[in-house]
């Protein structure tokens, strides 16, 4: 019995159409930023960018496209009128950059619980 393989080809156009719904499905699943992060207070920029980095990484390592789970923003304030770099984030994003945090305490614990669910 042999399989066989049926192989669709898409115009440019339609290749187009198919990479802009695939890119709005995966963006309209980043529902995490980086200031939801409020288990640790404490917790410092060089280890937040670490955390990120690693997520990042262990994405690459396992051949997963990280750009569905991780974007880097843009976020102004027109009061300050300052701008700043946020990460919207995937919960399967989030959740990986929260276990690569290495401190610890009772709103991370609790976290890390649910997570084991």
């Amino acid at each position: 019995m042999s399989i066989q393989h049926i192989t669709i080809q898409y115009t440019s156009r339609q290749q187009l159409a198919v990479n802009n719904f695939e890119d709005a499905f995966y963006d309209s699943l980043l529902r995490y930023s980086l200031k939801q992060l409020t288990f640790g207070e404490d917790l410092s920029e060089q280890t937040i960018i670490e955390a990120l980095q690693k997520s990042i990484q262990v994405c690459f390592m396992l051949n997963i496209n990280s750009r569905h789970h991780f974007k880097k923003i843009y976020v102004s304030n027109s009061v300050t009128g300052t701008v700043h770099v946020d990460w919207l984030m995937s919960k399967r994003g989030f959740n990986l950059m929260i276990m690569q945090i290495p401190s610890l305490n009772e709103k991370r614990a609790k976290w890390l619980w649910e997570l084991c669910e």
